[in-house]
């Protein structure tokens, strides 16, 4: 068996972080990548916003320490810490620095003596997409093509959109700040952005990742999310088996997931774990059910047209946007990252009194408010008989019923 196909879980013991992270990398013969001294590394992190270690919104600066001392036994020539944030349009290109500082992965890097690299202060560079699904091309840093290795540094989380985000999600982090939300408003409908995500992933396509199972998320994720210490490292080459041995471990059905089959298409891995080497502990061992956003499944046991799916993915099951007050600081990064304009600002800026204004008409349901709402003051329900109600169908029983009522009264 290649190397390709081992993975390695690993449990972390006492806190110890960094001996797991080694057990993890050389029970899979991760050396075997250094293929020589003076070699430029980038290691990708989890980014997404200005969380500290303990919300688990980011990689654990653990785990990045842990990444950068295993590295600096090869002689690197370069270690880079690289990501690039959802993007606040208040900080603009400070979103990144200011997530690097709060996250704690900056004071890691300069202890370390490592370039902490906001990815957008970096050359520009646009990608052919390989194979494409969705997208021909991207724009992203230079970087990604500029090192020898590419090592992606996900951490293990629900997410409200997509069910989770590991190591194939954690890859839109190369899409520059909020061009992540212009992605989301291109393409609007989760299969669509699956492919997107899929696409993305290719271009850069890390040789080698570490998952950060330390401190986890669960429910609404990534950022609002309950934290869950899961305790464990996860090692591996082939994305596809990693995030559908994440799912198992969670309890989540991969297939749930959009991007894993459509990854597993493209040729970017495998979904059928029984085709790779588990190493260290067993899926069994470690299995723990995460809470997961969106509520049961649901199935349809015979087919429908398929424009009456889409109707009922857009309306019937559409998300409804709520603002908490309490929570809520009215500092205006929902709206001003909001890729179509679905939230203004009220007309009194009053802090626990009025909260931002949300057009359903406008909005694509890409969870970005969500997702980088500072304050975790934005939450998504989804409600079946309402939107049942206020669409073209519940409009036409509403008539239909009341024809028959005024048949009724006056036959």
């Amino acid at each position: 068996m290649t190397n390709q196909k081992l993975i390695s879980i690993q449990r972390i013991n006492h806190d110890d972080v960094e001996q797991a992270t080694f057990r993890a990398l050389d029970a899979i013969h991760a050396e075997s990548l250094m293929l020589r001294e003076g070699m430029k590394v980038l290691l990708k992190p989890n980014l997404l916003m200005a969380k500290p270690p303990e919300r688990a919104v980011t990689t654990h600066p653990a785990v990045v320490r842990a990444a950068i001392h295993w590295v600096k036994q090869f002689n690197p020539s370069k270690i880079y810490v690289s990501d690039s944030s959802g993007g606040e349009a208040r900080v603009g290109l400070k979103a990144t620095i200011h997530s690097l500082r709060v996250s704690g992965i900056q004071s890691v890097c300069d202890e370390e003596g490592v370039e902490c690299l906001p990815l957008e202060k970096t050359k520009r560079e646009i990608y052919p997409v390989p194979n494409p699904l969705i997208l021909n091309e991207i724009v992203s840093a230079k970087l990604l093509k500029e090192v020898d290795l590419i090592i992606n540094l996900p951490k293990i989380k629900t997410h409200a959109l997509t069910f989770l985000t590991c190591c194939i999600k954690n890859m839109f982090g190369t899409i520059l700040l909020s061009n992540k939300a212009s992605t989301h408003a291109l393409f609007p409908g989760i299969n669509e952005f699956a492919s997107a995500l899929v696409d993305i992933y290719s271009v850069s396509a890390p040789q080698l990742t570490l998952i950060d199972g330390y401190l986890c998320q669960e429910g609404d994720g990534p950022s609002a999310g309950d934290v869950v210490k899961l305790d464990l490292i996860l090692a591996g080459y082939d994305p596809v088996a990693l995030d559908t041995l994440v799912c198992k471990i969670i309890g989540l059905d991969p297939d749930r997931v959009l991007y894993l089959a459509k990854a597993e298409a493209k040729g970017l891995g495998s979904m059928a774990l029984n085709e790779f080497e588990i190493i260290g502990e067993s899926i069994a061992s470690v299995r723990c059910p995460f809470k997961i956003p969106g509520g049961k499944k649901w199935s349809i046991p015979f087919p429908f047209p398929k424009f009456l799916t889409n109707y009922a993915g857009r309306t019937v099951f559409r998300s409804v946007i709520h603002f908490d007050k309490s929570k809520c600081k009215l500092c205006g990064i929902c709206w001003e990252n909001c890729p179509v304009g679905a939230i203004s600002q009220p007309k009194e800026m009053k802090p626990g009194k009025k909260v931002p204004i949300w057009n359903s008409s406008k909005c694509i349901t890409c969870y970005c408010c969500a997702e980088l709402c500072p304050c975790e003051a934005v939450d998504f329900k989804i409600n079946i008989p309402r939107n049942i109600l206020l669409s073209w169908f519940g409009g036409a029983i509403l008539g239909i019923v009341a024809i028959i009522i005024v048949l009724l009264i006056y036959l």
